[in-house]
């Protein structure tokens, strides 16, 4: 991202702020039961991060479970992040220097756009992710005598487009945040939990020159199963359960699990004398989030992590599993805001 756009996305968002506020009240729950909850969203809060984002495949030997996994290079991330009210804005960079393992793994050209959004009524999530250049990341299994500190066997050809979003509403809102966990505008001061509940969709598409099946694995898979040109959409409703346990008041570990269930559409390519074909199911699909750390009234610092599991295990046919994630450590500070954003309107 250039300079010049994160000046404009900063200074728009800074001075629309109370403008917005009011429009966005019915997301807030006030007041917050303040035995559970303190509200720091009236300060001006800046972190520096590094974040690891994933994008796996891998083809799923139905009878066996065996499978073939596919990962991009993976890059460390570096960054900054500020946050005030409900708005905050990360921004990371792929530094040179830091991710130098191409002859490895082979080169990742990605454009990867993972967004959560965390009121105290909802927690909502926008994926736009494009992905091409893969490396196999089991090879000893199916190899003989795989060196590791080798080059991976790499498939610049694989490429991997997904589109997700999903909500949920927090059952508990009054007590229970989010917030104090993946973004520290809150701190939650005694343990507590929420049901959740929300839709969600995501659509993803693979494609690549050939099959995911290496050679020196032909025997251990169908090889009329290909997923090249397969695209998947999926779609339901989800609920699940998050919980933040608190130890002395600044110490915490928050976990939540929400399982959906909906149709899933897949559509495949006329390959290998195998003719085109739509089919639709009843499947099930498994988000996660963790984080853990240290939350003071002015500084903080942790671990955070998200990711989506797909691919439900068919009893009659190899399957593609595919998830997504998304990992992130921190260190940040409060401080009062400046002026010109605590200004009241006219």
């Amino acid at each position: 991202m250039c300079k010049a756009t994160l000046t404009y996305l900063l200074l728009f968002s800074a001075l629309s702020l109370y403008a917005q506020e009011e429009d966005f009240s019915f997301l807030e729950t006030r007041p917050v039961n303040d035995k559970f909850i303190v509200d720091y969203s009236d300060k001006l809060s800046v972190k520096l991060f590094g974040s690891l984002k994933s994008n796996t495949i891998a083809h799923v030997n139905h009878e066996t479970e065996d499978k073939l996994e596919y990962k991009p290079n993976e890059s460390l991330n570096l960054g900054f992040g500020v946050g005030y009210r409900w708005f905050g804005l990360d921004v990371a960079f792929n530094f040179r220097g830091v991710n130098n393992d191409n002859d490895q793994f082979g080169k990742t050209k990605r454009f990867d756009f993972q967004s959560s959004i965390y009121t105290r009524k909802f927690a909502g999530d926008l994926t736009i992710q494009k992905y091409k250049g893969y490396y196999l990341d089991n090879p000893e299994d199916y190899i003989p005598n795989f060196d590791p500190e080798g080059p991976y066997p790499i498939r610049p050809d694989i490429s991997t487009r997904r589109y997700g979003a999903s909500l949920l509403y927090v059952f508990n809102h009054g007590k229970f945040s989010f917030r104090s966990a993946f973004i520290y505008n809150e701190r939650q001061i005694k343990s507590t939990g929420s049901f959740l509940a929300g839709p969600f969709f995501s659509y993803f598409r693979m494609d690549a020159d050939s099959s995911l099946i290496i050679s020196e694995a032909e025997s251990e898979f169908d090889l009329s199963q290909d997923f090249r040109g397969s695209e998947y959409i999926r779609y339901g409703l989800a609920g699940g359960y998050g919980y933040n346990l608190v130890l002395g008041h600044r110490v915490f570990i928050s976990l939540s699990l929400v399982i959906g269930l909906g149709p899933e559409i897949k559509k495949s390519q006329a390959l290998n004398g195998v003719p085109a074909d739509t089919e639709a199911k009843f499947t099930g699909r498994v988000a996660t989030r963790i984080a853990m750390g240290y939350n003071a009234p002015k500084f903080y610092c942790g671990f955070s992590a998200a990711g989506v599991f797909a691919g439900e295990r068919d009893e009659t046919e190899d399957y593609l599993e595919r998830s997504v994630s998304n990992a992130k450590i921190f260190v940040g500070k409060r401080f009062n805001p400046p002026k010109f954003l605590t200004k009241k309107k006219n």
